[in-house]
């Protein structure tokens, strides 16, 4: 996963937070864990992103923290 960008966006409205890694493709998404969808390239088969549903609900004592996603570089994001 070296030199790839990462991209995330988070909207509001959907309580949906997306994580891009690398420059779009045609990817398919399987559930990997509650609300939580892992990308792969339609062609390759390599990590193209995440998809995390209601991320509000996630909260621990007020708004989210963190949301932690094993990635082959092991990034955790956080708020």
């Amino acid at each position: 996963m070296a030199n790839k960008k990462i991209e995330l966006n988070y909207s509001p409205e959907t309580d949906l937070l997306e994580i891009f890694i690398g420059d779009p493709v045609p990817s398919y998404f399987n559930e990997v864990g509650d609300d939580l969808f892992e990308g792969r390239n339609k062609k390759t088969n390599e990590l193209t992103g995440y998809k995390v549903f209601n991320l509000s609900k996630r909260k621990q004592g007020g708004w989210m923290k963190s949301v932690k996603i094993n990635l082959p570089a092991n990034v955790i994001i956080t708020s």
